[in-house]
């Protein structure tokens, strides 16, 4: 690029008085110079935006924002910030994440060298909260250059797809998308349609080190989730309806949409707690006995 490239820090911040004050501390010490800060914080009645206020006082790359009235949640607070952001490039820095110094250029110089790359990542470090760690790496889109080979592999929700979640994105991508929508299971896992519909756009670049520190806190948004059978089928049909406004190919589309729509039927058999038709077990069976067929006669 012509010229050095922006980033600005998006926080979408709730009810995080106890501990937000350490990411703050941890955005400040960014080594990229040319990195700005931008804090949304939702209706909440504890201290939050007065302590960010007051960050903001003493590091003039941060600038706050305190929502009025009705309170906007997490996907409207996240669209707030990525619709403000006046930057090349953006990343969601989470209220209880601790980013590494060299977190925002290393990813930034991901970006700048590779133009096909629509966002980069690193690996987390997580803390739970009964004490207990974890290292999370996803590797799984690394080599796929297409989209419809990005989109049938997340398409199958593929483990850790969260982590490019803290990620560095292009915000003129991002923005094509329209947002992290909500659906009809609230709020649940609404970051994995936002994800899928960014790796239809382009690819994702792994940097391989740890360069976040996540911490989950007793209240965190995702330790309330019931994690049932209908909050999924609502999310896997919100993939499809960001499938179908992606900006790809019709064919790639329609290839994407067989596999995904496999697993919304099968969802909805589960949840209505039927049987599949007669016929529908009838292929089923003949597809299994065709494939045993082939590997018999394949290792006999």
């Amino acid at each position: 690029m012509s010229h050095p490239s922006k980033v600005t820090a998006l926080v979408p911040a709730y009810q995080a008085a106890e501990f937000i004050q350490a990411t703050l501390d941890s955005l400040s010490a960014q080594t990229w110079p040319h990195l700005e800060v931008l804090i949304s914080v939702d209706v909440c009645d504890d201290g939050t935006y007065e302590i960010c206020r007051a960050h903001a006082d003493r590091d003039p790359r941060f600038h706050v924002v305190r929502q009025q009235g009705e309170r906007l949640g997490y996907s409207g607070n996240c669209n707030f910030l990525i619709a403000h952001a006046e930057s090349d490039y953006a990343m969601l820095a989470f209220h209880d994440d601790l980013l590494a110094p060299t977190f925002t250029a290393k990813l930034c110089r991901v970006l700048d060298q590779r133009p096909e790359v629509v966002l980069a990542f690193a690996d987390t470090h997580l803390s739970n909260v009964d004490g207990s760690e974890e290292h999370w790496e996803f590797t799984d889109l690394e080599g796929l250059e297409t989209p419809r080979q990005r989109g049938m592999l997340m398409q199958g929700r593929p483990p850790l797809w969260w982590v490019p979640n803290r990620g560095m994105f292009r915000v003129d991508r991002a923005r094509t998308i329209g947002g992290i929508k909500p659906h009809r299971a609230d709020e649940f896992s609404v970051d994995y349609p936002w994800l899928f519909h960014m790796s239809l756009l382009g690819e994702f670049a792994r940097v391989p080190e740890v360069l976040v520190h996540k911490r989950y806190q007793p209240r965190s948004l995702s330790r309330g989730w019931e994690f049932s059978l209908r909050q999924h089928f609502e999310v896997t049909a919100s993939c499809m309806r960001e499938l179908w406004n992606a900006e790809i190919a019709t064919e790639d589309k329609l290839a994407i949409a067989r596999p995904l729509s496999d697993r919304l039927r099968r969802m909805e058999e589960q949840i209505a707690g039927k049987k599949p038709p007669l016929m529908t077990r009838i292929r089923r069976r003949l597809r299994i006995r065709s494939r045993l067929r082939r590997w018999w006669s394949r290792y006999r």
